[in-house]
């Protein structure tokens, strides 16, 4: 009777949280986005996840990197400064039927203030009801309250604001929403 309970004991060993970690992602929020569309507020989380049998890589939902010059025609269509990207959802573990929000822009590589005439991008995206569909910032602004870098982090906080139009929603094109979002995430060097 001895021999089941040490095949049980060591059927346990390889269970070890380590083991656990290889099988499975493992997910922790890297930031937070206050988010507040139609007057209704959530908590949006950026995320980094492991990957299964390789736990010492991440993947970050918050990032940032600088672009070569990419020449075109002599004109530049690399993005300019450092391009900072916010994903977020309301769940730090994956949730498909969850909205995600994703806020693009471009910091100056010297002083990691706001470039201005680089684009500024929202996408806030619905995945069920009367609202799904895919929603493009139209007007507002951007403001960065600050950045300061950690080594390859780039800790962000700010504001944005302003109004989102429906490309694809299911109430038609052109359909908006007012939206606010105050983020404070750990952008990871990508």
């Amino acid at each position: 009777m001895k021999k089941p309970l040490l095949i049980c004991a060591s059927a346990l060993a390889f269970c070890s949280p380590a083991s656990w970690a290889q099988q499975y992602p493992v997910y922790e929020s890297t930031g937070t986005v206050e988010l507040t569309v139609k007057g209704e507020k959530a908590t949006y989380h950026s995320t980094s996840n492991t990957i299964p049998g390789q736990p010492d890589k991440l993947v970050q939902t918050a990032n940032w990197r600088t672009s070569a010059p990419m020449m075109l025609g002599g004109v530049n269509l690399a993005p300019p400064g450092i391009l900072v990207s916010i994903a977020s959802r309301p769940t730090v573990e994956p949730d498909p039927a969850a909205p995600q929000l994703k806020i693009t822009f471009s910091v100056d590589e010297n002083d990691y203030s706001l470039i201005e005439t680089a684009p500024l991008e929202v996408i806030y995206t619905i995945k069920e009801g009367s609202e799904a569909g895919e929603y493009r910032h139209a007007s507002g602004s951007l403001t960065l309250s600050s950045v300061t870098p950690e080594g390859d982090v780039l800790k962000v906080s700010g504001n944005a604001a302003g109004t989102l139009v429906g490309a694809n929603s299911k109430k038609g094109a052109g359909q908006t929403l007012d939206y606010e979002a105050d983020f404070i995430v750990h952008a990871h060097r990508h």
